[in-house]
């Protein structure tokens, strides 16, 4: 395995634990330069069969958003999305998607700045990018104040799907004619409840994941964060009773991949502390199962037929699993925190998961603080888009395997 890291920017931050963490405000954070310019993220990552390039969606405080990497010349190029960004477009989060019929890519913005800005922001934009012509169409604001983490697509039906920040809701929006609309509220006053990203399978239904309202209760019930289905044509959305296996639950398909298997303690700082089977990641393998992985690192899938979940083995060990994908029968997922990283790779028709732990590029004696998406090209190789790291700007990752 060869791990390379690519980088597009490379400022080194100081101060994270010592003065921002816990006391600084937006306002505080976009006024530094370092941190305005410096601290990226890549949010997005999407290899494009047409151009054989990997787009890159960043988080980045002065709008700087969209970048194409060409794997040969190991070169980037800015695509300027400046021209058409405001001081609260700040990231491209979840998810750029290509969409085969035009071969565009498709995205939502989305906010770091807190409420006393909202009256001034308008809300996340849906846009639509040409890579051929470099073009940008602006294809609405779904709903007015909120902003994009993600969206998902049903290109046969011309719909995006759209969850929002910080008020959580879906909203679909009409190709055709530019109307948008809601579909659901999923969260709660406790939790947040979208799945980060979702998906829609092949009969048009999208799926995602809501939280119980509660509202008569002063805990959590045993699911309080539950798959959701939803079909566009008889405006039917469809709640289910259960949600996502836990790192607890012993009974699975596969076993565990490779020595190691306990969770470690690196979600234990954090709001995800308590395993409620958050959803992390998705990835629909055009048939029978769409593939989920947690915050706690837990694979599992979903059976579209039923809504029946199964569990397939605790895959990621050092926290959160919020990247994943299928190609050609072998799905491959990452996450991580904290510079401990992992990689795994199954090919479907196999009951052997794989694991790799030891992501550095020893060129630069480097590692990725957290991963948070990645691709896979036609060649086999990993694309990994690094976030978070509050100590340098992050980078773009690439692993190739031996075999």
């Amino acid at each position: 395995m060869v791990v390379k890291a690519h980088i597009l920017r490379d400022v080194r931050l100081e101060g994270w634990r010592e003065h921002i963490v816990g006391r600084w405000s937006y306002r505080e954070l976009a006024a530094d330069p370092k941190w305005f310019h410096g601290w990226i993220s890549f949010d997005a990552v999407t290899f494009h069969p047409g151009d054989r390039m990997v787009y890159c969606g960043l988080n980045s405080l002065d709008g700087d958003l969209l970048y194409r990497f060409d794997p040969g010349k190991e070169r980037f190029e800015c695509l300027e999305t400046r021209q058409w960004t405001d001081a609260y477009d700040v990231k491209i989060h979840r998810t750029l998607l290509h969409n085969p019929r035009d071969g565009c890519l498709y995205f939502g913005t989305s906010l770091l700045h807190d409420l006393d800005h909202q009256q001034q922001a308008a809300g996340g934009k849906l846009v639509r990018f040409d890579p051929a012509s470099g073009r940008y169409d602006f294809l609405g604001t779904p709903a007015h104040r909120l902003y994009l983490q993600s969206i998902a697509a049903d290109w046969e039906r011309q719909l995006l799907y759209s969850f929002t920040y910080p008020a959580e809701a879906v909203y679909k929006t009409d190709l055709q004619s530019g109307r948008s609309a809601l579909v659901a509220w999923l969260g709660n006053a406790l939790m947040m409840a979208q799945p980060h990203n979702a998906v829609v399978d092949r009969h048009g239904w999208l799926w995602g994941t809501w939280a119980e309202t509660r509202a008569w209760d002063e805990i959590t019930g045993p699911h309080p964060i539950r798959l959701f289905k939803y079909h566009p044509e008889k405006d039917q959305l469809v709640g289910f009773g259960h949600g996502l296996p836990r790192w607890e639950d012993r009974r699975q398909l596969l076993g565990e991949p490779g020595a190691g298997a306990g969770l470690s303690g690196a979600l234990a700082g954090t709001r995800h502390r308590t395993d409620y089977g958050f959803c992390d990641s998705m990835a629909y393998d055009g048939g029978r199962y769409i593939y989920a992985g947690t915050v706690a690192g837990v694979l599992s899938r979903i059976d579209i037929e039923t809504g029946n979940v199964e569990k397939l083995a605790n895959a990621v060990t050092t926290g959160r699993f919020p990247a994943m994908t299928i190609r050609e029968g072998v799905l491959y997922g990452a996450g991580g925190m904290n510079g401990q990283t992992q990689l795994i790779r199954w090919k479907l028709a196999s009951d052997r998961l794989e694991r790799f732990s030891d992501l550095e590029d020893r060129s630069i004696n480097q590692r990725p603080a957290r991963i948070h998406e990645l691709t896979v090209d036609d060649e086999g190789r990993v694309y990994l888009g690094e976030n978070d790291n509050h100590e340098r700007s992050s980078y773009l990752w690439s692993v190739g395997f031996d075999d």
